[in-house]
């Protein structure tokens, strides 16, 4: 039994997980206004110069972290073990596309190496329960009220939300 101060502690961290999640979105909110300004910039108001690789490296880094910092809102909402390997697998990757011209094949390899142990802890380690859960399927998630103005979810094997 959950005694009452440790309930507290529970819903004392829940809102700030909440306050997080919320200054987070507020974050990438903020970040693609400006990613959509330099973008505006570069290719609008100086479309005589040329983009540059290091230019356009650093327009895809921008808009991979953004992507990065939904998927972390999601993860701190749901506790849901997929989610969790979907954010760390675009995190990976991002790295991985985002490796300087300098590096070598070591760290290209570590990051692949990493990728396959991902996803063999998916295949290995989730339960099929865990495993059918993604962040598309949580997007495209539908609820339907019934006579009592209750919702409920529009499939029978699914965690509650």
């Amino acid at each position: 039994m959950i005694k009452r101060e440790e309930r507290i502690l529970l819903k004392a961290s829940k809102y700030f997980e909440t306050a997080l999640s919320v200054i987070i979105l507020i974050l990438v909110f903020l970040g693609m206004m400006d990613l959509l300004r330099t973008i505006y910039e570069a290719y609008i108001v100086n479309f005589q110069t040329p983009v540059e690789y290091s230019q356009l490296n650093s327009f895809l880094a921008q808009g991979l972290l953004l992507v990065i910092g939904v998927e972390l809102v999601v993860m701190l909402s749901l506790h849901v073990p997929g989610v969790l390997i979907e954010v760390l697998l675009c995190a990976i990757a991002r790295k991985l596309i985002l490796l300087p011209k300098t590096a070598s094949m070591v760290d290209l390899f570590l990051g692949v190496l990493s990728i396959g142990l991902i996803f063999a802890v998916r295949k290995y380690l989730l339960s099929a329960e865990e495993k059918s859960w993604s962040l598309s399927k949580l997007y495209n998630y539908k609820y339907k009220k019934n006579k009592d103005n209750k919702i409920e979810n529009n499939e029978k094997n699914v965690v509650n939300i």
